[in-house]
């Protein structure tokens, strides 16, 4: 092994080419050609081009929505157009759980009298009436946020909410119907007895002494006009008695 130093090639001449190899490392900082965008569109004109395309598209949708929505108003105003000079107004008091206008929908009266159904609780409900022009009713409603009142002269009541509940008791309006003449199903005489269990049993008696207690059985009742009555007649009655 020759103890000499290396031997390393001179370096090129200015202006001449260096060797070259696939491996070569060198770095190139002359000027080059113009370099050119990287992505065909700038972040900038992306989301510019997104925002066109999400506007586009909430227009398509809200022409398409208003559309629906006026062919469905179409579609209703049909149905529900009445001759208002020839019609009867049918008042029924329930929930909004079932549409009873869809029940008379094209049904007529005598022929050629339409039916007008106007549906409430008895909540939204009030009356007024008078001898010589009947009875009024008013009506206050929230649907969905938003109030409507109305007001007419029923001819007719079809009653399928309790007058009475747990808080509140709405047997004044029966008395309005009552008071003004329109007609109900049941009978507003009915729905009024039917409010007090004493007043029905006490016209179950009235049956049963006009037909015989053979022929109109009834389960034995006592009244009391309060419970401090009650109480004392059971601590006054014999244990053996008060299950027999």
């Amino acid at each position: 092994m020759p103890g000499g130093p290396p031997n390393i090639p001179p370096p090129p001449a200015p202006g001449s080419a260096g060797p070259t190899s696939s491996g070569d490392l060198s770095l190139s900082f002359g000027k080059g050609p113009a370099r050119g965008t990287s992505a065909p569109s700038s972040p900038a004109k992306s989301r510019e081009s997104l925002l066109q395309r999400v506007q586009s598209l909430t227009g398509a949708a809200r022409e398409q929505g208003s559309n629906l929505i006026g062919a469905a108003a179409s579609t209703v105003s049909r149905v529900q157009a009445f001759n208002k000079d020839r019609c009867f107004t049918l008042l029924v008091i329930d929930d909004q759980n079932t549409d009873w206008s869809k029940y008379f929908r094209g049904k007529r009266l005598h022929g050629d009298y339409d039916i007008r159904v106007e549906q409430a609780e008895f909540s939204e409900i009030s009356v007024v009436a008078s001898g010589d022009t009947g009875a009024t009713v008013s009506i206050v409603s929230y649907r969905s946020g938003s109030k409507s009142s109305r007001s007419f002269r029923p001819d007719f009541v079809l009653v399928r909410q309790a007058p009475r509940d747990g808080v509140k008791d709405y047997r004044s309006t029966l008395l309005g119907f009552k008071f003004g003449g329109v007609p109900s199903i049941n009978s507003l005489n009915s729905l009024l007895q039917f409010q007090d269990r004493p007043n029905v049993f006490a016209a179950l008696l009235q049956l049963q002494r006009r037909l015989g207690k053979d022929q109109f059985p009834l389960i034995e009742q006592h009244f009391f006009p309060s419970p401090t009555e009650m109480v004392s007649l059971i601590k006054n009655t014999p244990l053996c008695a008060q299950f027999t």
